[in-house]
């Protein structure tokens, strides 16, 4: 009988001591990394993000359906991104899915992405790709999938296009084909 009173508080210290445990420290797994799921993370739904520039004004704006990032120094996950540029040509970025890469201020978006770039009195300029690299520092896009763009009853065909917010200028980076409405 004391055996079993003698294990049951010895099972309750045991407890209590790995109960104690700090919640935010991360362990090493048994091959020498690191365990990254003791860390927080965050999820935000429904989350809209602005940067702005030195004088205050939104440079780009981010809303997404869902914002993750499982543990602090992870890249974030973002599902159903919608990215906005101001500036002389004001571009919007969507897709089904994208990750914000912490260390190099990138976005990848992947899935039904579509880039559309409106100026005014000028017809927008839609793009559509399965997947588009976004600098956010430098303002650039960047894909090597196959584009389809449409701008007005004009459509062209082609594989991959960079494009410089900054500067206003669109690459295209293939051979095209296209067709061209004179109405």
């Amino acid at each position: 009988m004391r055996r079993v009173w003698l294990l049951l508080i010895f099972a309750a210290a045991l407890t209590l001591w790995l109960w104690r445990l700090p919640s935010g420290t991360v362990a090493e797994n048994e091959n020498g990394g690191t365990n990254h799921s003791a860390a927080p993370g965050y999820v935000a739904s429904g989350a809209e993000l602005i940067d702005t520039n030195a004088e205050g004004q939104p440079e780009f704006r981010l809303v997404a359906e869902r914002i993750e990032q499982p543990w602090p120094a992870a890249d974030v996950e973002l599902t159903s991104p919608r990215f906005s540029y101001a500036g002389e040509t004001e571009w919007t970025l969507t897709a089904e899915r994208g990750v914000l890469a912490q260390s190099n201020e990138q976005v990848f978006l992947t899935g039904d992405v579509l880039a559309t770039a409106a100026r005014t009195g000028q017809p927008p300029w839609q793009i559509r790709t399965y997947s588009l690299d976004a600098d956010l520092l430098h303002k650039q896009l960047d894909t090597k999938a196959d584009v389809a763009m449409v701008w007005g009853r004009n459509r062209l065909w082609m594989s991959g296009l960079h494009a410089d917010i900054k500067a206003d200028r669109l690459q295209l980076t293939s051979p095209i084909n296209g067709e061209f409405s004179h109405r």
